[in-house]
């Protein structure tokens, strides 16, 4: 769950908030009718209802939707915004709208049950002809060179760590990823699209993609950075690269591998890229094969953040308790 401090950061990213509210603006008439998912503390409601929307349905199921009625209040829109608390998936609305609005993702779109989330509320809410904002997100991969990351998430979990050997927990902190900062010199590759979120045909929450990248120069590389580029409409855009000169919230996404490797002129890389939705969540997956120039295998790697769970016996041999996996 987000916290105050959480919700005003991302409303403080300038170039994110300017992107809604731009996309906002092109697409919002004095007959709209708009539904915000996850609408927090409710500035994107609250931009459709200055803009004139004749409803704005603004969904929240955490309790900071109490301060978007107070702020709706405060800036005399309380009659133009509805608030509901409670997850949209479970809302009923009186009406069907013309524009769905929604944050709802983390350091990459695949977050809790965004997805589920977006496509349910498209399905149930929307008009035929309506759009969605954002309309489509972009994600791409490239391989990067993290030496003091890889280091604090598994190279901590050495032989020698003040006289004792902590190496039974790297397995398992190896399929652990975590968001970082990267700077043009990390990428080792340049980057490649492995997977388009088209927000007004996307019919599954499971996100999966590869890329390739043959090696052109000596160069270690410590795995796999991801981030997203968005776009809301026709020139409105903001991007999450590390190459983009912005700098957003978000930050990427950092894969490890378990080792760091040398990878070598004429050396291939390919990986899978996966956001698979299992309950109230995305497992995300990452599998790697690197081949020589002479086509052997160099290494293969097959990761999880499942698999980086800390999951005692004890809750392993548990029934399931309801949770389920959400299919396509």
């Amino acid at each position: 769950m987000y916290g105050l401090y959480n919700y005003g950061q991302l409303i403080a990213d300038e170039g994110r908030t300017r992107a809604y509210a731009e996309s906002l603006k092109r697409h919002v008439t004095s007959a709209s009718v708009v539904v915000d998912i996850g609408t927090g503390t409710g500035i994107f409601a609250l931009f459709a209802a200055r803009l004139g929307a004749r409803k704005v349905y603004a969904i929240e199921a955490d309790d900071a939707i109490m301060f978007g009625r107070r702020i709706a209040a405060q800036n005399g829109l309380d009659g133009r915004v509805e608030f509901i608390q409670g997850l949209s998936t479970e809302v009923q609305l009186p009406e069907k709208a013309d524009l769905i609005v929604s944050e709802i993702h983390g350091v990459l779109p695949a977050y809790q049950r965004s997805l589920v989330s977006i496509i349910d509320a498209r399905d149930r809410f929307l008009n035929p002809g309506g759009c969605v904002i954002p309309r489509r997100e972009t994600l791409w991969a490239a391989l990067v060179e993290a030496a003091p990351l890889h280091q604090k998430i598994a190279g901590v979990w050495g032989k020698d760590v003040f006289g004792i050997d902590m190496t039974a927990v790297r397995p398992t902190a190896v399929n652990t990823w975590q968001k970082t900062r990267l700077c043009p010199p990390d990428l080792v590759t340049s980057p490649q699209c492995w997977a388009v979120l088209d927000y007004a045909v996307l019919e599954s929450p499971h996100v999966r993609g590869g890329a390739s990248w043959k090696i052109h120069e000596h160069r270690t590389a410590h795995g796999i950075g991801a981030w997203f580029d968005w776009e809301g409409a026709d020139g409105v855009t903001f991007s999450n690269s590390p190459l983009s000169g912005e700098r957003h919230i978000f930050g990427q996404a950092f894969f490890p591998w378990p080792e760091p490797l040398d990878l070598c002129q004429g050396d291939e890389v390919h990986v899978q890229l996966r956001s698979d939705a299992v309950g109230s969540e995305h497992v995300h997956g990452w599998e790697t094969i690197v081949r020589g120039k002479d086509g052997g295998t160099k290494a293969a790697f097959h990761q999880s953040d499942f698999l980086g769970q800390i999951w005692s016996p004890e809750q392993l041999r548990k029934p399931n308790d309801g949770a389920s996996v959400v299919r396509s």
